[in-house]
């Protein structure tokens, strides 16, 4: 038998090994395996000729893409690969959360409620004579102040202050310290 036989065994052989290690996985062993094989190819091909040793090599650098390939589009569809990849459940209808009692979730966007507790910014809302909970997207909410739901987000509705009069003139904050001046707080003014 020649060198240019032996190395086409030794190359045969190499993707006889790889397609086994499709099947079993071994931890990289015989992709080891697979490489010695694949080298001894080449050198057998270059002891036919050069010529031959340089087909071999550009032969076994070509096959590189196709292994990779095979694992990534093909070792899943075995059965060790089925085995060892766990499939996702398909999702089912996504749920907001508590605000998935309500009969439409959408339909609570836009709906007037009351804080139950304060929203730091996390809180609970009674919204038609039913409890949700909240973030609140426009900072601390005090309990007893109306709110509005504005949007639907991961898990929770999305409220902020509300006031029942409009245009008036009571600020927001409804007292807090940051209604009175700064020469009360003990602050140097700006100018």
């Amino acid at each position: 038998m020649t060198f240019l036989g032996i190395a086409m065994l030794f190359f045969l052989a190499a993707l006889v090994v790889f397609a086994i290690d499709l099947m079993i996985p071994t931890g990289g062993v015989l992709i080891a395996v697979t490489s010695i094989l694949g080298i001894t190819a080449i050198y057998f091909a270059f002891r036919h000729s050069p010529t031959s040793g340089w087909w071999m090599l550009l032969a076994a650098l070509g096959m590189i893409p196709v292994m990779l390939i095979a694992l990534l589009y093909l070792w899943p569809k075995t059965p060790i690969g089925k085995m060892l990849i766990a499939k996702p459940d398909k999702a089912k209808e996504f749920v907001w959360s508590d605000a998935s009692e309500s009969d439409d979730p959408k339909a609570l966007v836009g709906k007037i409620g009351l804080a139950q507790t304060e929203f730091l910014p996390h809180g609970t809302v009674l919204i038609d004579q039913r409890e949700f909970e909240a973030v609140s997207e426009a900072g601390p909410i005090e309990p007893g102040t109306s709110v509005r739901v504005t949007k639907l987000d991961v898990g929770r509705l999305v409220v902020i202050p509300w006031r029942n009069k409009l245009g008036s003139n009571e600020p927001m904050s409804q007292g807090s310290s940051l209604d009175r001046p700064s020469d009360e707080l003990g602050l140097d003014s700006l100018q």
